[in-house]
């Protein structure tokens, strides 16, 4: 029967190891990390099942710190992309979770005996564990460590006092079980950590809404001052065609009379220069929308100033799909980071190309060069691996989710592509 016993705690280790996988930032791109980790981590895994079944259950609980806490630590502290309070709450959340099944189960067995319960929680609940982890924690999880940066050492601290909590009561001096009066306590502990670990998961989450909010009115800002420049672009550039419509009549007679004496020369010298003139008081614009026009005009503008060359082709619906002001927000970011991308890359490979249509759907395109590093997660977003950025990725698929849009990121050789439709 101790078969069920020794299985069970191999697929506890192994289990740790996966869930810390998907909320572990590493500093190396993502299979460069898996190899690392399964170079250093299987063989370590593998010598601490051996230690369990030469020291027994209890005698492993007491040497479990030493022998394969603390060198995971340190090997993923090494790979780690955050090597702050960030790094250290998430391992101790993982192992923390993760001993509580353990303990639990080891508890009960001790009054179920026969390892068949042992074996049967532990084989269904790691799974459904993970099955969280991915589907309902490691997106969120992953975006507020991005955002938030501060405020993690004292969360790591209380998350490292409940792992040295548990591990001492759990095991020093004899295990829990030989101590029965100590085990309602030692149950209120186990209560206490879960509901601690949501109270600081929620904490960090209202840090992320102050931080999107902050992040949200800079945007507004900027795309209101985008706005007032383009209303103040109009009309210096009206105030010149006034100027040119009031003069036009005086350069009318002065063109009938070069062509009266037949002095062609200077009659096309003149159409020339008027035809400069006119043309100072053009406005390009992309659309007729002032929020959207404004925003192209300005971030368009300043890839243009930054030598990139722009193509366009932008046709909108008389009725937007959705809010102009949140449709300007994707555009802003989008070509934003398109910006970002081609300041990486040689000169000749510099381009941006914005391309809009609404039929026979709305949809729009947004493709520019860059240097072919994209990494996509599995849920086919690009991975920000420089502090600071991914904020803008984060709120295209927000708003993609927010109108049910589809919306495609593709990386092919040097050409970075962002589609969404409607």
């Amino acid at each position: 029967m101790t078969i069920l016993r020794d299985i069970s705690v191999m697929w506890s280790l192994i289990h740790t190891l996966v869930m810390f996988m998907f909320l572990f930032d590493s500093r190396y791109p993502k299979k460069k990390t898996i190899n690392l980790t399964l170079l250093t981590m299987l063989p370590l895994i593998l010598l601490n099942f051996i230690l369990f079944l030469v020291c027994g259950s209890e005698g492993y609980m007491q040497r479990m710190l030493i022998t394969l806490s603390l060198p995971s630590l340190i090997f993923f502290f090494i790979l780690a992309k955050h090597r702050d309070g960030r790094f250290l709450f998430t391992f101790c959340i993982i192992d923390t979770l993760v001993l509580e099944i353990i303990y639990i189960t080891n508890i009960i067995d001790h009054y179920i005996p026969g390892y068949w319960f042992m074996f049967t929680v532990r084989l269904l609940a790691y799974p459904l564990l993970e099955w969280f982890v991915i589907k309902k924690f490691k997106a969120i999880y992953h975006d507020i460590q991005s955002q938030v940066t501060k405020g993690w050492g004292i969360f790591a601290l209380i998350g490292l006092m409940f792992y040295m909590a548990i591990t001492l009561a759990m095991s020093y001096p004899t295990t829990i079980t030989d101590r029965p009066e100590n085990l309602p306590v030692f149950v209120l502990l186990l209560i206490l950590m879960p509901v601690s670990y949501i109270h600081i998961f929620t904490t960090l989450q209202h840090q992320q809404n102050v931080y999107r909010a902050k992040e949200q009115e800079n945007i507004l800002r900027v795309q209101v001052s985008d706005i007032k420049s383009r209303i103040e672009e109009f009309s210096v550039a009206n105030d010149k065609f006034s100027k040119e419509r009031h003069d036009f009549r005086h350069k009318l007679q002065t063109i009938s009379r070069l062509v009266e004496t037949k002095q062609y020369d200077e009659l096309l010298s003149l159409t020339e220069k008027y035809g400069e003139l006119l043309d100072e008081t053009k406005v390009k614009r992309y659309c007729e929308n002032a929020v959207l026009d404004a925003v192209f005009s300005s971030y368009l503008g300043r890839a243009e100033n930054r030598g990139i060359k722009v193509t366009t082709s932008i046709r909108f619906p008389e009725e937007l799909p959705a809010s102009d002001i949140e449709l300007a927000t994707v555009f802003a970011n989008a070509i934003e980071n398109a910006i970002h991308a081609c300041e990486k890359v040689d000169a000749q490979n510099r381009w941006i190309d914005v391309k809009v249509i609404f039929k026979p759907k709305f949809m729009f395109q947004i493709a520019n060069g860059y240097d072919g590093n994209a990494e996509l997660d599995n849920n086919g977003i690009p991975i920000a691996h420089e502090e600071g950025h991914g904020f803008g990725t984060r709120s295209i698929v927000a708003f993609c989710e927010k109108y049910n849009s589809y919306y495609n990121f593709e990386a092919k050789e040097d050409r970075f592509v962002l589609q969404i439709d409607f």
